[in-house]
């Protein structure tokens, strides 16, 4: 599955959340939404939204750790024990800590995914079901018989 318009549209609206920006829709967002009906879909999609937070966590926790261990390597801050202490070690324990709770998180929001998509599975089914036991219990001359019990 490739990226589409839609994907960036999303994109753009948690860089807009993340970066205090306003959270409202602007008008340019609403005309996109507009022209594009696939958008919708991911936007009232909570889990789609979900992930791609935990993207940016992720990426931030990459980011500290690739920090932390190039100040390390290099030794640029070697002479201030402190500082050099707190941009290695404890820089890299909050990465290490941030990447497991994401990764943690994003775990369950795929397990929680297929559970939801078992689920709507489910209730399309059943639905189905109790609509065709609606029809066939209205009889020929317009009367109607009580519905059965759907099997289980």
């Amino acid at each position: 599955m490739g990226r589409d318009s839609g994907d960036d549209f999303i994109d753009r609206l948690v860089t807009r959340d993340l970066t205090g920006d306003r959270t409202d829709f602007s008008d340019d967002d609403v005309q996109f939404a507009r022209r594009n009906p696939q958008v919708l879909r991911k936007l009232s999609d909570p889990l789609e939204v979900k992930k791609r937070y935990l993207y940016v966590l992720f990426g931030t926790a990459l980011a500290m750790a690739l920090a932390s261990k190039t100040i390390e390597y290099t030794r640029v801050l070697e002479q201030f024990v402190v500082v050099h202490d707190l941009l290695t070690n404890v820089l890299f324990s909050v990465s290490i800590e941030v990447f497991g709770a994401a990764t943690v998180a994003f775990v369950m929001e795929l397990v929680f995914q297929r559970r939801v998509a078992e689920n709507r599975r489910l209730v399309k089914a059943l639905a189905r079901e109790a609509s065709s036991d609606i029809r066939d219990s209205v009889s020929g001359d317009g009367s109607a018989t009580a519905p059965t019990e759907p099997q289980r």
